[in-house]
Parts: structure tokens; C-alpha cells; sequence
């Protein structure tokens, strides 16, 4: 039998294409990765029928690529060798939610939009990273390693125990979940093997199957605050300051791009409106309590804020460009996914490429400068670019994005930004930017400065896969 009738005895004829138009959407997704068409789609509703498929690829030797979300961003879910993708939205159940131990227990496939609804009837959320796409895979954003919004250390990693098919079809479980009669269970690393070896591989070294994935109980009592900041080197100290006295749940800052772009409802119109009467960059702080005195609570971290404003010299404000009901607004949003298809990100110009990375907060101003010079190189306008800080770890570090936007029916401006995005992320690179998920053109930008590294990964990578059939041509972590 054929690729296309084998995959149909497993998954059932209605759950596999090799149909033309299919095959070239998984081809790519929205990074300047190279398209690559697969082979044949398969679309298995459990961990068995992904087992059966990994064993059957792995005997024949036949490339296997997983993808659990239908958009994607960074080319990490294009079959750089052709093969067979496996994608995973049918398993899209959440299995568990345990308010008690305070995690939710799903499968691939479940959404930001479908958990975060969920979870809300209980009074619970996920603790999300910026307003990602509502068909965004929950498990995918783990495994990503995006950034949340609240920068508490405790928060820094969301992704617990979980179930993975191995590359040989073999089933393994992460944490405490690999002991006997502890499958399922919240315990994570202990002494065995953490889920943290499959974040940022790609998928080249397993697929998980299922996950247990941190929440936390919805905030009783909420208060909004902005900081306005004309240059990026005066937002450094306060928010050191502020995190210091860990103060704050959400924690964020977006330049004038990005928050009109978020906050337009007539687009164009309103979206240029915006953007010239907020100020150049805004730190958006979300004071909250939970259910045991929250207003107490809120009142103590209120006026600890406003001793580092009145010590730093800067002005705490309820709105920024006299825009009504903005803390309101601001806050529901930033607790959920976006609402519909029309993406924050791409109603600009169609398409968004995000160069982002790891850097201290005070060395921010540095990269900005340099992200300026470059785009004024290529001719790109410096006022288009959308920039979002994220503190993590109550200011240990920073998550660095920078946002360059494209037409992708207009050859020539793909063509300038696709250089423009290359240049970029090398310069980025060279001044010491950590890039924790070197997808697509950044893994040999990464990968060629730090040889040691890369040998110990090809040696995990070939424990794993020998056969090398999973996500293969791009290396793990």
C-alpha cells in the first residue's frame, strides 16, 4: 500500500489528504521560512493513532512534522523535508481542570479562545501571553516558551507534566507523571526528566499528547495604571523599582504602533488617529487581588507605586491621550485572546515578522537605537515599527520585541523586509540578544556562534531520533 492508504488505516479515510490546496497551506506559515509541501496530512483524534503513525514513520524511515495550532509564525511547523504532517487540532479536549491544585489538564489541540472561555465559568484563566491568536494552540504557546504578562517568578514557566510519543512511537511521561499511578498528577521535575526538554524542540523530539498547564484563580478586585514615556532609557529604573516591591500582576509596555494597532476599532482611520496622540512608548500595570482582602491588598501596592513615582519623578495616570474607560478596556482585553480573526498583528499590512529575544531592561535603549539605524538603512520607516517590552521574572530580564510589517502581495516590500529581518536579527544576535527559540534563519545565526552547544544537541537530538524522522533539518532547543 501507499503513504496516503497506510495513514488511512490508521486515522480513517475521511482523516487524511494529499489534496493539493491542503498540502500547500501546511507548506508555510506566516515567517519567511522556505515553503516546503508535505507529503500527505494525517489528523489523529489520540495519542494512540499519533503512536501508531510515529512507529509506522519511524520503521519507514518517512520525515513526521506535528502541529497543533492552524496559524503559525515562526516556520517551526514547515516540513523542511517533506513527509507526513501531524496535525493535532482534533485533539483538542480539555481533559481536566483542577481548581484546587490550580491547573488544567489539555490536549494539543485546545485553544486560547476554547480554555480561556472554560476556565472563566470556574472563575480560573491561564496566565496568557499578549493577546495571541484566538487559534492558537494553548500547548504550542508553552511550548514556544512565550512570555506571559505577569512577571512574577512563580509564573515564569506555565507548562507542567505531560504525555509524549517519543520518536520510535514509544510513550513517555514528564515529572512526576512518569511514576506509577502518578499519571496525570501535578508534580513536575523532581528527579526525572521535566517537561522542559521538549520546549523549544520543534518537535523534533516527541509529541506531546497532553499537558498539565499552570492557571490561576480570576483577580476579585482589579486597578489599571499607566506610566507615559517619551525615550525608551527612562522606563529602565522605574520598573525595576516597581518590581522590587513586587508590585502588580500585569506588566507591560508597548510603544504607540503597537497600542493603537491593539486598540483601533475603525481601522484605518482611528489607528492613525491613535497612534499620534499616544505618547511614544506606555507602561500598562495591573494592581490586583485575589478573593482574602483584595482591596487591602490593591491599597498597599497602590501606594508603594506611588512612592517610586513620586521618588523617580514620574506621573501615574487612569488613561493616557484622554482616551474614556481605557483601564476597562484595556483590562479585558489583556486576559484573553484576540477576539477574531483579524489579528492585531497583521491589520497593519497584511503580515507581521517579530524579531524578539532576551536582554536586561536597562540595555533596551541600546537595540531600539540599533533597530532604528538598520530599518533607516533599508529604508523602512523607523514609526512603523512595533515594539513590546515584557519583564520577566520581576525584572530579572527582558523579553525584546520588535515588529516589522509587510503587504505580502507586494513583492518588493516582502523582499525589503525579508532583508531587513535579516540584518536585523544579526545585528541583534551580535549585541548579545539571547534568542531562546532560534527558529528559521536564527538557528544558523545562533547555532554557528556556539559550537559546544550545538554538538550537545545534535548528540540529544540522535538519542532521541536516530532514524531522524521528527521535524528533521531543524535542531532541538
Amino acid at each position: 500500500m501507499g503513504l496516503k492508504q497506510d495513514l488511512i488505516e490508521i486515522v480513517g479515510p475521511e482523516y487524511v489528504s494529499d489534496d493539493p490546496e491542503a498540502l500547500e497551506r501546511y507548506s508555510k506559515d506566516h515567517s519567511f521560512v522556505q515553503p516546503r509541501r508535505p507529503s500527505c496530512v494525517a489528523y489523529p483524534a489520540s495519542a494512540e493513532e499519533v503512536q501508531r503513525i510515529v512507529k509506522y514513520a519511524n520503521q519507514r524511515l518517512i520525515p513526521v512534522t506535528p502541529r497543533s495550532s492552524t496559524v503559525g509564525f515562526y516556520g517551526a511547523g514547515i516540513p523542511g523535508e517533506g513527509g507526513i504532517i501531524v496535525d493535532l487540532t482534533r485533539m483538542n479536549r480539555i481533559l481536566e481542570i483542577d481548581a484546587r491544585n490550580k491547573r488544567v489538564k489539555v490536549e494539543p489541540g485546545v485553544t486560547w479562545t476554547q480554555v480561556q472561555a472554560e476556565l472563566q465559568k470556574q472563575g480560573l484563566m491561564v496566565c496568557n501571553p499578549l493577546l495571541p491568536h484566538p487559534s492558537k494552540s494553548v500547548l504550542t504557546s508553552a511550548l514556544e516558551r512565550e512570555p506571559i504578562l505577569i512577571c512574577k517568578t512563580e509564573y515564569s514557566d506555565t507548562l507542567l507534566t505531560s504525555e509524549v510519543v517519543l520518536p520510535n512511537g514509544e510513550m513517555f511521561w514528564t515529572g512526576a507523571a512518569a511514576g506509577k499511578g502518578m499519571k496525570g498528577k501535578l508534580a513536575p521535575d523532581a528527579l526525572i526528566p521535566g517537561a522542559r526538554l521538549w520546549q523549544g524542540a520543534q518537535g523534533t523530539l516527541g509529541i506531546l499528547t497532553w499537558a498539565n498547564i499552570k492557571v490561576e484563580y480570576l483577580p476579585a478586585m482589579d486597578k489599571v495604571f499607566f506610566v507615559e514615556f517619551d525615550k525608551v532609557e527612562d522606563i529602565a529604573e522605574p520598573v525595576y523599582q516597581i518590581q522590587r516591591r513586587m508590585v502588580g500582576n500585569e506588566c507591560l509596555i508597548l510603544n504607540d504602533f503597537n497600542l493603537a494597532a491593539i486598540l483601533a476599532k475603525d481601522w484605518p482611520g482611528e489607528f492613525e488617529t491613535l497612534r499620534e496622540s499616544l505618547p511614544p512608548l506606555t507602561l500598562i500595570l495591573c494592581l490586583s487581588g485575589l478573593h482574602r482582602l483584595p482591596a487591602e491588598k490593591i491599597a498597599y501596592e497602590e501606594e508603594a507605586l506611588m512612592e517610586v513615582a513620586s521618588e523617580l519623578r514620574f506621573k501615574v495616570s487612569r488613561t493616557v491621550a484622554g482616551i474614556p474607560g481605557l483601564a476597562g478596556t484595556v483590562l479585558k482585553m489583556l486576559r484573553k485572546p484576540w477576539p477574531n480573526d483579524d489579528y492585531w498583528k497583521f491589520r497593519y499590512k497584511g503580515s507581521c515578522h517579530d524579531i524578539f529575544f532576551h536582554t536586561t531592561l536597562d540595555r533596551v535603549s541600546d537595540f531600539t537605537v540599533a533597530m532604528d539605524e538598520v530599518a533607516s538603512e533599508y529604508g523602512y520607516p523607523t514609526r512603523d515599527i512595533g515594539i513590546y517590552l515584557q519583564p520577566l521574572e520581576r525584572g530579572r530580564a527582558c523579553f525584546c520585541q520588535f515588529g516589522f510589517h509587510s503587504d505580502p502581495t507586494n513583492t518588493s516590500e516582502v523582499n525589503l523586509v525579508s532583508s531587513l529581518f535579516l540584518a536585523a536579527s544579526e545585528m541583534a544576535i551580535s549585541m548579545g540578544g539571547f534568542f531562546t527559540t532560534p527558529y528559521g534563519p536564527w538557528a544558523d545565526m545562533v547555532y554557528s556562534r556556539a559550537a559546544s552547544y550545538t554538538r550537545a544537541l545534535k548528540v540529544i537530538k540522535n538519542a532521541y531520533d536516530p532514524n531522524n524522522i521528527l521535524n528533521p533539518g531543524k535542531l532541538c532547543l
